[in-house]
């Protein structure tokens, strides 16, 4: 996961917008207790590391690589995983009769005659850790190789995320053809698209029902200038009534707001909570006991552009340009049984980056003003951002003003060595 592009024309709004209720009860860090219990938090929260597919690719090629470091997850105070099936190229981690199996990744091949999900799952149920298996929802493309299901099935032609560059109509660039993408994206305002996403997530929790929870990530638009397709467009116009002439009625050829930029922004909202709604209840329907997951970035004024409104539908924003009357109700953390709140702030206290939102304390402490007890919330963090020092403080800042906490993600704790100030983190509040 990484900090999402937005389209920067409009971001003087999404600073407008990060001013929201920043009310924190700030410490500045000052008489943080450093021996476990003082805090008086419940002991044992959820404790959850993320595996990436990505990154550790050729590192899990061997079942006892998995076995050594499930060991020293354990031991480091962890009790869930977060287990990265189906990346961003499409293809899977997990015996799917859906989907290839993921072997090559750029320049690395593994190949495995055991099922990669079910020997994770058979190490966390030796050392009592829960699986919360994860997908990326609409990214099946790698596209600095050009590799992935995207590119070898030409049903999807059509169907991928489109950015309008530079706010011209006339310069409509397929996400496929793109190579400074995290992911190539199909488009989830399309039936096809959605049911296709919905039909893997099915099968994973019916093959696989030791799960604890299924978590969602890059379930959302790639960016405030994609989704400028013409069946995008077209759905658009079916769902508000409007007729578009030009895109430059969504956004300027200024890059500014156009007259139907609001109702956009409440359709891509809307599309994506449609979609999360209709997962929550396939997976309910299949196993009512499966947790649904969702990791989004925290800064929540910022999430109109993606699609992403992970607060309560009774969050009415402050009224301003940007949202509809009606924008309220795209909120989705009804729909949740957690929210992985990322978190991911260079600056762990507000004192280091006074007057601005982006710090570890102000998310941990201004989330419920949007979700307002509708779901769980962990907070989660990013390990490459930090020391040793700044990761035990953003650990113990999750664990005592969430009700969970993820670190994002094994290869960073391991090329940081910070499995020892994460321990600390976590011991501060617990015992």
């Amino acid at each position: 996961m990484k900090k999402y592009f937005l389209l920067l024309a409009l971001s003087f709004f999404a600073v407008a917008c990060n001013t929201e209720e920043n009310n924190t009860d700030n410490n500045d860090g000052k008489e943080i207790p450093l021996e476990p219990g003082n805090s008086g938090n419940k002991t044992n929260k959820p404790k959850a590391i993320w595996i990436d597919a990505h990154a550790n690719f050729s590192r899990f090629a061997t079942k006892s690589a998995i076995t050594s470091y499930m060991e020293k997850i354990k031991d480091t105070g962890f009790n869930e995983i977060y287990l990265d099936v189906k990346p961003g190229i499409g293809y899977a981690l997990y015996d799917s009769d859906i989907l290839p199996k993921l072997e090559k990744w750029g320049t690395e091949t593994v190949t495995r005659d055991w099922d990669y999900l079910s020997f994770w799952l058979e190490e966390a149920e030796r050392l009592d850790i829960d699986v919360i298996a994860s997908i990326s929802a609409m990214g099946f493309g790698y596209t600095k190789d050009k590799q992935g299901i995207i590119y070898d099935d030409s049903r999807w032609d059509g169907k991928t995320q489109v950015e309008m560059k530079n706010s011209d109509p006339n310069n409509l660039v397929d996400i496929r053809n793109q190579t400074d993408v995290d992911a190539a994206m199909l488009n989830p305002c399309l039936p096809e698209v959605q049911t296709y996403v919905i039909s893997i997530i099915e099968e994973i929790v019916t093959k696989y029902p030791k799960l604890k929870g299924f978590s969602l990530d890059y379930c959302r638009w790639y960016g405030g200038n994609y989704g400028f397709s013409d069946a995008t467009i077209q759905a658009f116009q079916t769902y508000s009534g409007e007729t578009v002439t030009t895109r430059n009625d969504i956004i300027t050829s200024t890059g500014g707001i156009g007259r139907l930029y609001n109702k956009w922004i409440e359709f891509r909202s809307m599309t994506i909570t449609n979609l999360i709604t209709n997962i929550s209840s396939k997976i309910k329907a299949i196993n009512p006991g499966i947790e649904l997951h969702l990791w989004a970035s925290a800064d929540w004024g910022s999430r109109y552009s993606v699609g992403q409104n992970w607060a309560s539908k009774s969050y009415s924003p402050t009224a301003s340009s940007i949202y509809t009357a009606d924008y309220s109700k795209t909120g989705f953390a009804d729909q949740l049984d957690v929210f992985v709140l990322g978190a991911y702030a260079d600056a762990v206290w507000i004192s280091e980056n006074p007057g601005s939102v982006w710090s570890v304390e102000n998310f941990v402490n201004t989330y419920d003003n949007y979700t307002k007890g509708d779901c769980k919330v962990y907070g989660s963090i990013p390990a490459y951002s930090y020391d040793n020092k700044a990761t035990s403080d953003a650990v113990y800042l999750c664990m005592k003003h969430t009700d969970g906490l993820m670190v994002f993600e094994i290869s960073h704790v391991i090329n940081k060595n910070s499995w020892s100030a994460i321990k600390e983190g976590i011991n501060r509040v617990e015992k």
